[in-house]
């Protein structure tokens, strides 16, 4: 589909160009000097849309090389896989028990990942609608989750004030998309302080 606009908006500068030289042999040269000034504004108008594609082909593929990088530190830079896997046993089997100590150093890795996660889309630099697919499971698995809560979460909130900003917005975004919202049951913005931090704010 790209390669198609890009092959239309070569052959419709190429027509510019060719009509334009045509215009300036072929008519009286005040005429012939008009035609090809509007030529060659149409020429310029259609390289700028030609640019404005090109940058936003390039801003796409520079959002999705950042998240597979992103999402590869999850495993390799933060090691996460392993605690994963149990706060996946915590959503398959409600009374599941984290050892929150053995796995103190990997909870607070999986929790300053999402911090910088969420700074990113708080400013501005990622879209919801562009990281929900890959990242909102990650998200909510360990925000959601009862224990997580309890032990790091909402002790420590002061120290994760961009996941709790995120998190209303996100939530907000799932439910007007009609999407699943892993233990919501176990909502974060219910937990003691969370609206205290926001009106500190």
């Amino acid at each position: 589909m790209k390669n198609k606009k890009n092959i239309y908006i070569t052959i419709l500068s190429v027509a510019l160009i060719i009509l334009g030289l045509g215009s300036s042999l072929f008519l009286e040269e005040e005429l012939a000097n008009k035609t090809v000034n509007v030529i060659t504004a149409c020429t310029a108008i259609v390289g700028a849309v030609a640019l404005f594609y090109q940058f936003k082909r390039d801003k796409n593929l520079n959002e999705a090389t950042f998240l597979v990088d992103y999402s590869d530190q999850f495993y390799s830079t933060y090691d996460c896989a392993e605690l994963m896997n149990e706060l996946e046993n915590c959503r398959m089997d409600p009374a599941y028990t984290i050892d929150t100590e053995k796995y103190y150093q990997k909870i607070v890795g999986y929790l300053e990942w999402l911090e910088v996660l969420s700074t990113l889309v708080n400013s501005g630099l990622l879209q919801l609608d562009k990281i929900d697919n890959v990242m909102s499971y990650r998200f909510f698995l360990i925000a959601n989750n009862k224990q997580i809560q309890e032990r790091e979460l909402v002790p420590n909130r002061e120290f994760y004030r961009s996941i709790y900003e995120l998190y209303p917005n996100w939530v907000k975004y799932k439910k007007k998309h009609g999407l699943p919202i892993i233990f919501e049951e176990n909502d974060l913005s219910q937990t003691e302080g969370f609206q205290e931090l926001f009106r500190k704010k």
